[in-house]
């Protein structure tokens, strides 16, 4: 079974790694024109991964970080600089010097449960939008993109929930704006018609963000990555 490296795992972010996109371009719309990308998911193809992935969430959901460090590789990697192991992941989830706990619960359940695709090396990646390729979308930097991960998602004028509402959006892809402050909980994005709106972080994500890997290792799965970033 091939291990993950720091290369394999920045691959793991940039480049295209699977072929199951479900992607479709909308030429007219009532929101944002433009690409879109419907979620994936593959895990229904290996049995042992569902069931897996069953026991991992409900351990998620019951935050007892005991039984998801055993469900974790032994080095399972968490960062690019060096964070690894059970003990790390453990210490993360229960908020350590402050640090993590209920966010990092919230991301880790949030990863496992948007869906994801299988590898050509046969592991499994999630979230899909993290480990596919956008075709149709050559501009789609990681850094600078946005995808809506729901159906008709309030894109807001300003980053308020009370704000006015100019668009819905349903699994679209759209362009950071980069120049807009959003304050916390808000991604900056552009529309079709280049106008700026704000999309709620619950409802969207970027490539960048928290993803897993997962690998089956003596006919057994585990989580081998849980990082973000770059």
């Amino acid at each position: 079974m091939l291990r993950l490296t720091t290369e394999t795992a920045r691959d793991l972010v940039l480049a295209a790694m699977a072929s199951a996109a479900v992607l479709v371009l909308h030429p007219q719309g009532a929101s944002a024109q433009g690409v879109k990308l419907a979620p994936v998911d593959e895990a229904a193809r290996d049995p042992s991964l569902i069931a897996y992935r069953k026991t991992l969430l409900q351990a998620v959901r019951a935050r007892n970080s005991d039984a998801v460090a055993e469900l974790a590789s032994p080095d399972v990697m968490l960062s690019f600089g060096g964070d690894a192991g059970r003990e790390s992941l453990r210490r993360n989830l229960e908020g350590f010097e402050n640090w993590q706990g209920e966010a990092y619960w919230s991301e880790l359940q949030r990863v496992l449960e948007l869906g994801g695709v299988f590898l050509d090396d046969g592991a499994f990646c999630t979230p899909y939008l993290a480990c596919l390729d956008v075709p149709g979308c050559p501009e789609c930097d990681p850094y600078e993109t946005v995808f809506v991960t729901g159906e008709n998602v309030a894109a807001r004028a300003e980053p308020d929930l009370e704000s006015r509402i100019v668009a819905q959006l349903s699994y679209d892809v759209l362009p950071l704006d980069v120049e807009a402050y959003s304050g916390e909980d808000w991604y900056p994005v552009r529309l079709a018609t280049r106008r700026r709106a704000f999309v709620s972080e619950a409802d969207a994500r970027m490539a960048i963000d928290y993803r897993a890997r997962f690998e089956k290792i003596g006919g057994r799965w585990h989580m081998t990555v849980f990082i973000a970033g770059d």
